[in-house]
């Protein structure tokens, strides 16, 4: 069965446009929680650059991996604006979005950026984990994409779930990783630290792996696990 990109989007912002919408109507300074994944940003900060994003996308104004100034864009035009607004503004992107990413007129990008902030969220808040059907098929296809890609000598095996994911050139010292989910897929994209990963349930030497299984490059700082 393929994996719907645009379903999981639907799904990721449903969650969290029910969250916000409930934290604005209970407890609105929580909007302004720092996201430790995203330094220098708040909640806040995180929907703003979603709703412009799925902006852009609708408007035919991707044209590559995003960079710091444009998404530091989508913050400062809805500095400001009640979340409430900012959602309201992200509301009808929806269906496009959907639409654009189950037919493939829009590459995965958007849905892996909705996935991954949804998390910085998640963690943030001290939330619970999403439930995997959701989000699970959709971080597996990115994560199993970005090993493929990995030119690292040796192997990796990765047993995730009920999934064996390989990685290396095949022509160096083996290993082998024992990993949720969640906890890879926000390894995988930079959300985790050098420290954080190697502490996983490794088999093997994890150091050729840590820097390299890391989409956005390694960090330093340690990062809030979801519940």
């Amino acid at each position: 069965m393929p994996v719907l990109l645009g379903d999981a989007y639907r799904d990721a912002h449903a969650r969290l446009d029910a969250r916000l919408r409930t934290l604005a109507a209970l407890d609105p300074d929580a909007l302004g929680t720092a996201v430790p994944a995203c330094p220098g940003w708040t909640v806040h900060a995180v929907v703003s650059h979603l709703a412009g994003l799925a902006a852009d996308a609708v408007a035919g104004r991707l044209s590559g991996p995003p960079d710091e100034a444009w998404t530091a864009g989508h913050v400062d035009a809805r500095l400001g604006v009640p979340v409430e607004d900012v959602l309201a503004e992200w509301a009808p992107l929806v269906d496009p979005m959907v639409e654009a990413l189950n037919g493939r007129a829009v590459g995965p990008p958007p849905c892996a950026d909705l996935l991954v902030h949804e998390g910085d969220v998640v963690e943030a808040l001290g939330d619970e984990v999403p439930p995997i059907g959701s989000w699970g098929p959709v971080a597996t296809m990115l994560c199993g994409g970005w090993l493929k890609g990995l030119r690292v000598p040796g192997t990796l095996t990765v047993r995730v779930g009920d999934r064996e994911l390989a990685a290396g050139t095949g022509d160096g010292p083996a290993a082998t990783v024992t990993i949720g989910p969640w906890e890879f897929f926000r390894g995988v994209f930079s959300r985790r630290s050098v420290d954080q990963m190697r502490a996983w349930d490794w088999d093997g030497d994890p150091e050729p792996w840590l820097a390299p299984l890391c989409v956005f490059g390694p960090r330093t700082d340690d990062q809030p696990v979801a519940r």
